[in-house]
C-alpha cells in the first residue's frame, strides 16, 4: 500500500500487555501509532519510532462522563487542558481527545452552547500550539448511557458553534 494506510492501535485495548512490549510489537509489524496514551508515555512510544494519532486526556476527574457541557467545569478544564496541549505539541503530536460529558438532564441545545462557550476559551491556545481538540461521539444507547455527544447532528452543530479548524469530531466505530 506504500504508506497510504497508517495503522494504529489503542493502548487500552491491550491492557494486559506492558506498553513497551506493545510498542515493540507495533513497530515490528508496521503499526505507526499507539493511541490514547498520555504524556507520561510519550518518550516510550517515541523510543520505538511511533506516534500517537490521538492523545488521551482522561484523568480521574475528567473523562467521558464529566466534560465541557457543564459551565461549572470550564475553568478547571481549561487549567487541565493547557498543560495537555503543551505536552501534545512538544511531542510533535497533533490530536487531543475531549468529551462532552453526560447529559444529566441537560437538553441538547444547552449542551452545545455550554460546550462551545468553554471550548472557545481554549481553542485559540490549541491553534497556536498546532493541536486539534477532538470530541468523541459515543453511542449512548449501547455502552455510554447518557453521554451528550452521541449523534452526528449534535457534533456538527458544536463544530459550527466553535468555528475552528482545530476542533473536530471522532467517531468510535
Amino acid at each position: 500500500l506504500k504508506g497510504k494506510i497508517r495503522h494504529s492501535v489503542c493502548a487500552w485495548c491491550y491492557g494486559s500487555i506492558p506498553l513497551e512490549e506493545l510498542c515493540k510489537a507495533a513497530n515490528n509489524i508496521g503499526i505507526q501509532s499507539i493511541d490514547l496514551v498520555g504524556p507520561k508515555d510519550f518518550d516510550l512510544i517515541k523510543k520505538y519510532d511511533l506516534t500517537s494519532a490521538m492523545v488521551a486526556s482522561n484523568s480521574k476527574e475528567w473523562g467521558i462522563t464529566r466534560g465541557w457541557n457543564r459551565k461549572e467545569h470550564h475553568e478547571a478544564l481549561i487549567e487541565y487542558f493547557k498543560p495537555m496541549i503543551d505536552a501534545t505539541s512538544a511531542a510533535g503530536f497533533t490530536n487531543l481527545i475531549c468529551f462532552s460529558g453526560n447529559r444529566e438532564g441537560l437538553d441538547d441545545q444547552q449542551g452545545i452552547e455550554n460546550c462551545a462557550e468553554g471550548l472557545k476559551k481554549i481553542i485559540g491556545y490549541a491553534e497556536k500550539k498546532k493541536v486539534t481538540l477532538v470530541m468523541e461521539l459515543l453511542n449512548s444507547k449501547v455502552d455510554h448511557a447518557d453521554y451528550q455527544c452521541d449523534h452526528t447532528a449534535w457534533g456538527v452543530e458544536l463544530c459550527k458553534a466553535i468555528g475552528s479548524d482545530n476542533f473536530k469530531l471522532l467517531y468510535d466505530i
